[in-house]
């Protein structure tokens, strides 16, 4: 990975979990089965990860280009000022469940979903110039987001049966069947983007030798990223579908440090090629 893309990718990651993190807990509190403490719990971790991508982004001094990958900052000051609706609603989603006012709480995580999307479409226009097109990196970004947060969601949700055995299992199972989706999602992402060729290939200042398909990287984000997460995916779900959910939330765990290292090599990929991955 350049290293001038680095902060980039960080903050295209940060962004990724924090909204994709929103929308999956919003999912599980409207559809119900998971306690008050947990929605509490994720809505003040979804606002520190905002924090840090609103700090992130703070840093960035955005220009035409990162390492020869050409970008349209256009949309940047709106996409902080969406990345900040989506902080602030998290926040308020957190104190409205701590005072018992949940239908508040509710209305602020949609309206902060709604502006976690609209931070994913102007991310996607910022990125899209070299790529074969914008739903390119829409669709890749959105996959992306929705697998970080379900995965985190799920790992997290996991933990409460730790404590309280009487809780319900098919919420963990609807968790593990939307990180399976989005995995699916992903695939067909990563299929489409490799056959289609891209409209300008990025010319960093130390480019890679070897050509995408001779790039090991690819192979690692394939097997790392995206086979192993999925294996680990099914059988968390089976095993929630006999109450083992102490493995199950193991299971989450590997998957959870095996989704982010596959969406850091799927961003270097991109920043290399205009492919997203």
């Amino acid at each position: 990975m350049n290293v001038e893309a680095l902060p980039y990718t960080l903050l295209i990651i940060l962004t990724e979990l924090t909204i994709g993190s929103l929308w999956v807990t919003l999912a599980s509190d409207l559809r119900g089965g998971v306690t008050r403490g947990f929605v509490l719990t994720m809505a003040l971790c979804i606002a520190i990860a905002g924090v840090l991508a609103l700090w992130t982004a703070s840093s960035l001094a955005i220009g035409p280009e990162v390492d020869g990958y050409p970008i349209d900052p256009g949309p940047f000051p709106r996409f902080r000022t969406a990345l900040l609706i989506v902080t602030i609603t998290a926040a308020v989603y957190m104190f409205a469940v701590f005072m018992g006012w949940d239908p508040v709480g509710r209305i602020a995580g949609i309206l902060g979903s709604l502006a976690g999307l609209a931070a994913v479409v102007l991310l996607s226009i910022m990125f899209a110039p070299p790529t074969w097109g914008y739903p390119a990196i829409f669709l890749g970004l959105f996959a992306g987001t929705l697998a970080l947060g379900a995965v985190s969601v799920a790992m997290t949700w996991g933990h409460w049966y730790l404590t309280e055995g009487a809780l319900p299992a098919w919420p963990l199972r609807d968790l593990c069947l939307i990180l399976l989706g989005a995995h699916a999602l992903q695939v067909v992402v990563l299929a489409v983007n490799l056959a289609v060729p891209v409209r300008e290939v990025p010319l960093p200042a130390n480019p890679v030798e070897v050509g995408l398909f001779q790039n090991p990287v690819l192979y690692l984000r394939i097997g790392v990223g995206l086979i192993f997460p999925i294996i680990l995916a099914y059988l968390a779900y089976r095993t929630t579908r006999i109450r083992a959910m102490q493995s199950a939330t193991g299971l989450l765990y590997i998957a959870m440090g095996a989704v982010f290292v596959g969406e850091v090599l799927a961003k270097g990929l991109m920043f290399l090629t205009a492919r997203p991955t």
